[in-house]
């Protein structure tokens, strides 16, 4: 296998070698799995201790890591280092590059130049995938749906009508672009299904990954914005609006008609109540349930979402629960005592 030198790693990332430049580096591989011609990483200072141990050839590192005998690969952010090294050892995945005889492509479809089309995926009546874009085997892209240039769409993907999806976006398998929002009118206890007549729009960039649900705008459109990135299983309800280089971590759930500010944060497992705004750059950390808009900048906890410092007050507080509940038992036996006492008759001599 064809590999780099340590030095030619380090000028890839604008690093600074301490120790053997001229090792050559054949593979990547975490701290303790790593052997003599592996490159790995350390962005934690929890895991300096592990350095020591670690038979990896380079290690990437900020100044603060620190092993006598190790070369080290020194750079201000070790993982996004990490990622841009890990691209040049990383195999090109497996999509499509040419188009398959399998592949059902309606004749109004527009297919630009080196398209790449799997088997048995399905391009409907007025769609449109730009140049250089892949699309996956089984994947269904829908009626005057667009997929734009330089796009990946793993297979069984399903973009429904109408839905536009940008420029260099990556949609992992199994997610639904474009799904009914969950809209019912109740009348004396029927539940009639309200048309969802909106569109969904992903912006340029945006990596959407296994198994999520975008639904469609009831009217107008749902929007997840240029560079964002969701994790898998996200449910993303009707007429959302996400920011630019948000990023959403699993299992989140977001209800209809919420604006998501630019470069938020969420963390596994949130829920999110319908018609709020989450303010830019604000951090929902993991299994917060948000019943009210969150101001930008702020970081929320728990269920209810609080700000992070009372929240975790409130969880402290909780946790001497127990003891409080003992400790008033044990003064409500002492007080019925006391009572007890003084209404005795007082005793003979």
């Amino acid at each position: 296998m064809a590999g780099y030198k340590v030095r030619e790693l380090a000028a890839l990332v604008g690093g600074v070698v301490e120790g053997d430049g001229g090792r050559v580096i054949t593979g990547v591989n975490g701290l303790a799995e790593a052997g003599p011609a592996d490159v790995t990483f350390v962005a934690n200072p929890r895991y300096a201790g592990a350095v020591k141990d670690t038979r990896a050839g380079a290690v990437i590192a900020g100044d603060d890591i620190a092993a006598e005998g190790k070369t080290f690969i020194r750079v201000a952010q070790p993982y996004l280092a990490f990622a841009q090294i890990l691209t040049r050892f990383a195999p090109a995945p497996a999509v499509p590059r040419e188009i398959s005889d399998l592949a059902f492509i309606h004749a109004t479809a527009t297919l630009g130049k080196d398209v790449g089309v799997g088997p048995f995926a399905v391009i409907e009546e007025g769609a449109v995938i730009g140049d250089r874009a892949s699309i996956g085997a089984g994947v269904y892209v829908g009626p005057g749906a667009a997929v734009g240039p330089d796009s990946l769409i793993y297979p069984h993907v399903a973009l429904r009508e109408r839905v536009r999806v940008g420029a260099r976006c990556i949609i992992h398998l199994g997610t639904v672009v474009g799904s009914d929002g969950f809209g019912f009118a109740t009348a004396n206890d029927v539940h009639h299904k309200i048309p969802q007549v909106g569109t969904v729009v992903v912006e340029d960039d945006v990596e959407i990954g296994a198994n999520c649900a975008i639904d469609r705008g009831t009217m107008g459109e749902t929007r997840i914005g240029r560079g964002s990135k969701l994790d898998n299983l996200i449910q993303i309800a009707h007429n959302v609006h996400i920011g630019e280089g948000t990023l959403i971590a699993a299992q989140t759930g977001i209800a209809g008609s919420t604006r998501v500010g630019k470069y938020c944060v969420f963390a596994g497992q949130v829920g999110v109540v319908p018609h709020v705004t989450i303010g830019d750059r604000a951090i929902l950390a993991a299994q917060a349930g948000v019943a009210k808009s969150v101001p930008p900048g702020e970081t929320y906890f728990g269920c209810p979402a609080r700000p992070i410092r009372e929240a975790k007050r409130n969880e402290a507080r909780i946790s001497l629960l127990a003891k409080l509940y003992e400790r008033v038992k044990e003064l409500e036996r002492k007080v019925e005592q006391r009572e007890g006492g003084a209404g005795a008759p007082p005793g003979r001599e």
